[in-house]
């Protein structure tokens, strides 16, 4: 049995898909991992799917301040064609420990299924 915040959404024959859930309360912030084995390399792939989120209004900052920041932003895109964010995701002990418990029982089930 997985541990609590972390939910099995998918299993097929040669992927298991897990969502965890953030300690924030927020579903946006929440991820998804999504473990699948390649049965000709005999390999298991980890993915993590989490979205990331830039704002102008992050902050309590002044309308002008953050008019400056879409502008700024919009310019490094322009000439760099990327922009750097960060995310974070805020686990306790026992989402860890739930989230260890997702990547064995993940872990366990691909090998089973390459078994048969």
């Amino acid at each position: 049995m997985i541990e609590k915040s972390v939910m099995k959404v998918h299993e097929y024959d040669d992927s298991v898909t897990y969502r965890v859930a953030c300690d924030c309360g927020s579903p946006e912030c929440d991820m998804l991992l999504d473990l699948e084995i390649d049965s000709k390399i005999k390999m298991i792939f980890l993915t993590i799917y989490k979205t990331l989120l830039w704002s102008s209004y992050w902050g309590d900052n002044p309308w002008y301040t953050r008019i400056w920041m879409r502008l700024t932003c919009a310019v490094k895109m322009i000439l760099t064609g990327y922009i750097e964010v960060t995310e974070s995701f805020v686990m306790q002990e026992d989402q860890v420990n739930g989230l260890i418990k997702a990547l064995e029982e993940g872990k366990q089930i691909l090998s089973d299924n390459q078994k048969e």
